[in-house]
């Protein structure tokens, strides 16, 4: 079997030279003599880029040759000084230049170029004029323009998949500053690619390069919804939220994306996600999340295999419980998987704990959800305490009722038993319900008010549950109006109390 062919890499192609022999350097005075119109070379300092880019703006240079200048460059920017140097030499205006040629190759690498150069200030400046600072003859056919259109235009004219993703990657590198993200939004780039994710969503992509253009499209998005004015504004109205809530909905379940890595998969589920929490922060965003069914499949998300997924789900959710409807379907789909990640302990970030407490907080503004949730962690006094404060008081009142089993009843009745006998600072987070703050530092009062027959129920699990009920009671009658209250209510009958508890009744309320 014959051994495959090396592909030797750029540099090694042509003469090296060190900055440490400059003085020894064979062309420091002339280094287009010897050279031929399209041979690929470059000289020391200054001089490292002006030929490469003159090449780069030659119209008869051959497409291999264009190909072989922009991989130097690419290569020689490793640093920011070399980064500089060929920003000033003109590269910018070169590479946009050569989005437009005939070559899939050469706009490869002119896409690949521009990333890499758009890591600077300087390079992102000279991206608005694009290519309309050189000459006629310079331009060619090519037409002149801004960098950033023409980066979008690759997207939807070309169907190469490592065009696409070199295309990507380059407005990737644009939004990792604010002044980049702010320039993607004011040239149009964002509706652009709000239409190609519109039509390629929620299909999965079927290669890697494909993946990764996803995945910087999205790293994308998520930047300029966060950090640029009106960066969200093209993504409502034309079905992009719908499409990204379709694709997390048909990922298969261990979050593999086909020709991805498996970092890279988590990686684009995890910037989808944000995507959706970014344009939930406004009313339109959450809506159409809301329309898509958003609620059910970010819920899937909070038991993902990563802990960023899963922070980024519980995000989502958490702007979408600022609808009504949003708490609705929070209510629906999402109980169980909160109270899990919930009582998950140091596994999960304090971020997500604080950002899940938030939503509950929220969604708990529907009563249906806060009693249904005050149900499923009501064996957790700590976590009642800390959502809740004084008003888990009446968040699981209702589960001491008569038509309730006897073991829900006891257990509501020792967290009850806790606040009554806690003494706490009162309560500072104002969840509903809320009476004044004179009640949420009282918590007897408050449990008076906003508890419904809270006497009533105490003193019925006096027969199956007499020493937490009297303790509670106890609690309850140390201030003066639920003991009055629980007097009037034996002395006119309408409390019976059991035979056994009558004189521990007696002594709290002064009635026989």
């Amino acid at each position: 079997m014959a051994a495959p062919e090396v592909q030797h890499l750029q540099s090694y192609r042509r003469h090296i030279t060190s900055e440490f022999l400059k003085d020894r350097y064979p062309y420091l005075e002339d280094i287009n003599a010897h050279l031929k119109p399209d041979d690929v070379a470059m000289a020391f300092g200054d001089r490292l880029y002006p030929r490469l880019v003159e090449q780069l703006k030659s119209p008869g240079m051959p497409a291999e040759k264009l190909c072989e200048a922009l991989r130097t460059i690419c290569d020689l920017c490793s640093n920011q000084e070399n980064k500089s140097q060929a920003i000033a030499s003109d590269a910018v205006a070169a590479a946009t230049n050569l989005l437009a040629h005939g070559s899939v190759d050469v706009q490869r690498d002119a896409a690949r170029a521009i990333g890499g150069l758009a890591y600077l200030i300087g390079g992102r400046f000279q991206m608005p004029m694009g290519n309309t600072q050189m000459s006629k003859a310079e331009i060619g056919t090519f037409g002149a323009g801004p960098t950033l259109p023409r980066l979008a235009k690759l997207l939807f004219h070309c169907n190469d998949e490592l065009v696409k993703m070199n295309v990507a990657q380059a407005f990737k590198s644009v939004t990792v500053f604010r002044d980049g993200c702010q320039q993607v939004v004011d040239q149009g780039s964002v509706r652009s690619i709000a239409q190609y994710l519109c039509a390629t969503l929620p299909d999965l992509p079927p290669s890697e390069p494909l993946s990764l253009c996803l995945l910087y499209l999205l790293q994308t998005l998520a930047a300029v919804t966060m950090y640029a004015s009106g960066g969200m504004n093209d993504l409502f109205g034309v079905g992009l939220i719908e499409r990204i809530v379709g694709f997390l909905a048909v990922v298969p379940q261990d979050g593999k994306l086909v020709g991805a890595s498996a970092e890279d998969s988590v990686e684009i589920l995890r910037q989808a996600l944000r995507v959706l929490w970014h344009c939930g922060n406004d009313p339109r965003g959450r809506k159409e999340f809301l329309k898509a069914a958003g609620v059910k499949v970010a819920t899937q998300y909070l038991v993902a295999g990563d802990a960023k997924v899963r922070e980024a789900a519980v995000c989502a959710l958490n702007v979408a419980s600022l609808e009504t409807q949003g708490k609705k379907d929070i209510l629906q789909h999402s109980p169980v998987g909160l109270a899990a990640l919930l009582h998950s302990g140091d596994s999960e970030t304090p971020y997500l704990h604080e950002t899940c407490v938030q939503l509950v907080r929220s969604a708990s503004e529907l009563p249906a959800f806060r009693f249904a949730f005050a149900r499923r962690i009501v064996e957790s006094s700590w976590l009642l305490e800390k959502i809740y404060g004084t008003c888990a008081l009446a968040a699981i009142s209702p589960l001491l009722r008569p038509e309730e089993d006897l073991a829900t009843r006891r257990q509501a009745l020792q967290v009850a038993a806790y606040f009554l006998t806690t003494k706490m600072d009162g309560d500072l987070i104002k969840v509903p319900p809320v009476c004044s703050l004179d009640d949420n530092q009282s918590p007897m009062d408050f449990a008076l008010e906003d508890c419904v027959d809270i006497l009533h129920d105490l003193v019925g699990l006096l027969q199956d549950a007499r020493e937490p009920a009297t303790m509670c009671l106890k609690a309850m009658c140390s201030a003066a109006r639920p003991r009055e209250e629980l007097a009037a209510l034996v002395s006119t009958g309408k409390l019976v109390v059991p035979e056994a508890s009558r004189k521990d009744i007696a002594a709290l309320t002064g009635v026989c």
